[in-house]
């Protein structure tokens, strides 16, 4: 009586596993129908012409007289840009000054025999870091 019994269970599962996936085939067979009878509806989704959005205007404002200068002239525009050049090339120099007198006399306060402070260091590391943005800034 187990016997038949295990059987009859088989036979139910094995009927019940071919109805699933006949479902399961019938489904997959509509979706291709339909994504084969029409391509353009899942091509549209997928390629849109600007993936990505317009970038936000510039946070900055410039002085309008310069905006027209420049779109009139180029050689005005140049020149603009050279005299802001110039402006923060002076300033730079003038901070690389400043620091390398406050190094100096840092060095002048302290002893040769100590070993140099943290401030020290960290001055002499602001001093390359400027005296870098110089460099690049005369470079043009």
């Amino acid at each position: 009586m187990d016997y038949s019994s295990n059987t009859v269970e088989a036979k139910n599962k094995e009927v019940a596993m071919g109805e699933t996936r006949r479902r399961f085939l019938m489904t997959l067979a509509a979706a291709a129908s339909c994504s084969v009878a029409m391509p353009g509806a899942v091509t549209a989704q997928v390629h849109k012409s600007n993936p990505f959005p317009s970038p936000p205007e510039s946070a900055e404002t410039q002085n309008p007289a310069e905006v027209a200068a420049a779109k009139s002239d180029p050689q005005s525009a140049k020149r603009v840009a050279l005299r802001q050049n110039e402006k923060e090339f002076r300033a730079g120099v003038n901070r690389l000054y400043q620091l390398a007198g406050e190094l100096k006399e840092e060095v002048d306060k302290t002893l040769t025999t100590e070993v140099f402070s943290v401030q020290m260091y960290k001055r002499t590391e602001e001093i390359a870091k400027v005296a870098k943005s110089l460099k690049g800034k005369a470079k043009g």
